[in-house]
């Protein structure tokens, strides 16, 4: 019988559609829990190269593993050197696919497990509603069904190829140009399990020889690459060390794997006495990979500081945190969005005490808020361009959270969103009420000789905002609920004892702007810490 190649380009199309339905059945089912264990799990390099190579293991796709630590990293969750240490175990979790078809793959007739599969997967994605957790779950069953067959598929083709070339013509080329043929074929493809098993499948009908087949996994293993550096180029600074790491790593394993390619091979075959090549190959990109690991592993730190020095463009750029996670990773944006929310709170406090005239120096020292206001003071802006970066934060929050609410995540993954959104709405509102009676303090500043007034304005505002930043950046969960009852009674007290104040002028002209300009001050003064203290309270409920 004929070779058939459309037979292999089937094959290949059904494996590589039964991976991307793997991939959206398993983000459908289990990645709230996995992220979890991700982000509970990897406090060392160690554990997170562990965690990378079983949890791509599981779940077969080192690209979604990959998204996922992408969404972590620029979210704050997982360190750079954690977050390396799972790229790292995730190129050794990619050789377990290559383990289970060595293993089985070739003794058994696939079909007969495939077809039951494909039928119970496809009639239940055809008949069953996509909300309920049932049609993910046959989506899975159509996903391995289609990888069996797309298998088998290409088995099959191999096997009539064998037929009609003699492995001695893949001897006449030299070694680099089979692993320059891996590294664009699966840079097109984008799924190195996809050519290591056609690779296999050549290995099993006797059309390559092992040295041949190494060249091209080679090859393969640093065309992965690719796809990551493209979509990481117009990404955020975290996005692009992470995809250069995992260059770098890939580049140095894999340039290190062809160099020992000849003296590991004969370990494999001759020391370690394997003779069928199937397992050879596999064991070969193994070791090649727990080298790669076991060369970067001690020097993690230093390659993450490394890395922090090459990209930096990005830093000041009004978002600082949902701009680096993607909407459709609900628990890592949900986690940006608060970031994002306690960094517009640390603005608007800036801004505000620009308004009053009030020195953030002294005031901020020990807080996040400090290192802020001195890249504001860098950048010298206006008071108009800090007030417009502000509400443009808060637009740029609410459509990424409507991003988020629109995916299909369930409702205890975005629950706490709305509450945010609140937060953002009253700090801007907050920002918004010394606005609107600027003039009347810059009045109040040149025209009035009573400085008991402003100072009394000054200090009540010190000891608010200090309140509020104790309460937002050191938290305390057994004395919140008292804090922020006790913030409260300050505030309305300051109103109080300002009113009195201010109504001593009454009837008189010494103050030298009217009262009620006076009175209008301290209702938006009012308004504007109540306002942020109900976003300090939305924040420290969410943490």
């Amino acid at each position: 019988m004929q070779f058939q190649p459309w037979e292999l380009a089937a094959g290949l199309g059904l494996f590589l559609f039964g991976m991307m339905n793997l991939e959206q059945a398993l983000r459908a089912l289990g990645t709230r829990s996995f992220r979890h264990l991700l982000r509970e799990q990897t406090n060392t390099p160690i554990r997170g190269v562990l965690m990378g190579i079983v949890s791509t293991a599981c779940l077969q796709s080192s690209s979604m593993v990959g998204l996922i630590v992408l969404a972590f990293v620029g979210a704050g969750i997982l360190k750079m050197t954690n977050a390396l240490g799972i790229i790292f175990g995730a190129n050794l979790g990619t050789t377990f696919t290559g383990w289970v078809v060595a293993t089985i793959g070739f003794k058994l007739s696939l079909t007969e497990y495939a077809l039951p599969l494909i039928a119970l997967g496809s009639l239940g994605i055809v008949f069953i509603h996509s909300e309920k957790r049932l049609h993910s779950q046959t989506r899975l069953l159509l996903g391995f069904g289609l990888l069996l067959m797309g298998l088998e598929l290409m088995k099959t083709s191999m096997a009539f190829l064998s037929e009609q070339i003699s492995p001695d013509i893949f001897r006449d080329y030299p070694l680099p140009l089979y692993l320059l043929g891996g590294l664009i074929f699966t840079a097109l493809i984008q799924s190195s399990s996809a050519t290591m098993m056609i690779v296999l499948s050549a290995i099993h009908a006797d059309v390559l020889p092992l040295t041949t087949a190494a060249a091209i996994v080679i090859g393969a293993d640093l065309g992965t690459t690719g796809t990551v550096l493209i979509g990481s180029l117009k990404g955020s600074a975290d996005k692009r060390r992470v995809a250069l790491s995992h260059f770098i790593f890939n580049l140095v394993t894999d340039v290190l794997a062809f160099i020992l390619l000849v003296p590991m091979l004969h370990l494999i075959t001759q020391k370690l006495s394997v003779q069928d090549p199937m397992y050879a190959l596999v064991l070969f990109h193994s070791m090649f990979n727990l080298l790669g690991i076991a060369l970067f592993l001690p020097f993690v730190s230093p390659f993450s500081h490394w890395l922090h020095k090459r990209f930096t463009s990005d830093e000041a750029t009004v978002c600082q945190y949902i701009t680096k996670v993607p909407h459709n990773v609900s628990d890592a944006a949900e986690t940006a969005i608060q970031q994002e929310v306690a960094h517009l709170f640390n603005k608007v406090v800036i801004l505000n005490l620009r308004t009053l005239k009030i020195r953030p120096e002294e005031l901020l020292q020990g807080y996040q808020a400090l290192e802020i206001y001195q890249q504001i003071r860098q950048q010298t802006p206006t008071y108009d361009e800090q007030y417009s970066e502000i509400k443009h934060t808060e637009q740029q929050i609410i459509q990424y959270a409507n991003r988020v609410l629109q995916e299909k995540s369930s409702e205890e993954e975005t629950q706490n969103i709305p509450g945010l959104l609140h937060a953002a709405r009253d700090l801007v509102y907050s920002a918004k009420s010394l606005k609107d009676v600027r003039q009347n303090l810059v009045e109040l500043r040149l025209q009035s000789e009573d400085e008991e007034l402003m100072e009394t304005m000054r200090y009540d505002t010190r000891t608010i905002y200090r309140h509020l930043l104790n309460l937002l950046e050191k938290t305390d969960p057994v004395l919140t609920e008292e804090k922020q009852q006790q913030l409260k009674e300050d505030i309305n007290h300051s109103h109080d004892c300002l009113h009195q104040l201010i109504t001593r002028y009454k009837g008189s002209e010494d103050i030298g702007i009217p009262l009620s300009s006076l009175l209008n001050i301290n209702r938006e003064i009012l308004v504007s810490n109540q306002t942020l203290a109900n976003a300090v309270g939305e924040l420290v409920a969410e943490k």
